[in-house]
């Protein structure tokens, strides 16, 4: 099989939490300066006009953008170099994979959403999705917070109120001049300093139609656009 991964190869590099196995929220743009064996030397990236540190041992999730598809693997960082460039020894510890291009994407955007906890009888109720309507946030606690970062397959938003890993909720969400009622699993939590909320999760949504996750990657091409026409992507 031909390698997916080459020299010169453009790339993203996500963080991964050991404990949960979960992507971090920033996302890294570098480039592969050289393979040897089972081991990518990658450009240290740049943010902010400073190089990026990794940690030895840590967890790296490397994609690559190609006309037929996103790709990826995971690897460990096993040593990090100055010279000749900065950069980092990367060892690979997974199987390349494909994934859909759709849900890779995680745009950047701060909406007003609504979330409701779903009790343990609500999850248990055989109820098919697009049984999930406005009625459901008519009663019960109903918790406002504002998205991270958005993409076809999840979530990340900061709130108040605090939830726990696993928790399903519902999350209403305004895309294309309606308001989007999906169902979601915590993955992540974390603390967070602001001035109105405490806590950031990231969510995956769980049982969405296709024509719902379509409108919200309608959405985020539609947001990239604009953000082209700025100079910003």
């Amino acid at each position: 099989m031909q390698k997916i991964f080459k020299v010169g190869d453009k790339i993203e590099i996500v963080r991964i939490d050991r404990r949960t196995w979960e992507e971090k929220d920033v996302q890294y743009i570098s480039k592969i300066a050289d393979i040897k064996d089972d081991c990518f030397y990658i450009l240290t990236p740049i943010k902010e006009g400073v190089y990026v540190t990794f940690y030895i041992d840590e967890i790296l999730r490397v994609y690559k953008v190609s006309s037929d598809g996103v790709w990826m693997f995971d690897g460990v960082v096993e040593e990090r170099f100055k010279e000749p460039e900065y950069m980092v020894k990367v060892k690979q510890i997974s199987d390349v994979r494909k994934i859909q291009r759709r849900m890779f994407f995680r745009l950047p955007v701060n909406l007003d959403i609504f979330v409701k906890l779903l009790s343990h009888d609500q999850i248990s109720k055989e109820n098919k999705q697009e049984d999930w309507a406005e009625e459901e946030f008519s009663e019960g606690k109903i918790v406002k917070a504002l998205t991270k970062d958005i993409s076809g397959g999840g979530v990340c938003f900061i709130a108040q109120e605090e939830f726990e890993i696993g928790d399903i909720i519902l999350t209403k969400i305004p895309i294309e001049q309606e308001e989007l009622i999906l169902k979601a699993q915590i993955l992540r939590k974390e603390r967070v300093q602001h001035p109105m909320y405490r806590f950031m999760y990231g969510c995956k949504f769980i049982e969405a139609r296709q024509n719902e996750i379509d409108k919200i990657v309608r959405f985020i091409f539609a947001q990239q656009q604009k953000m082209r026409q700025k100079g910003l992507l």
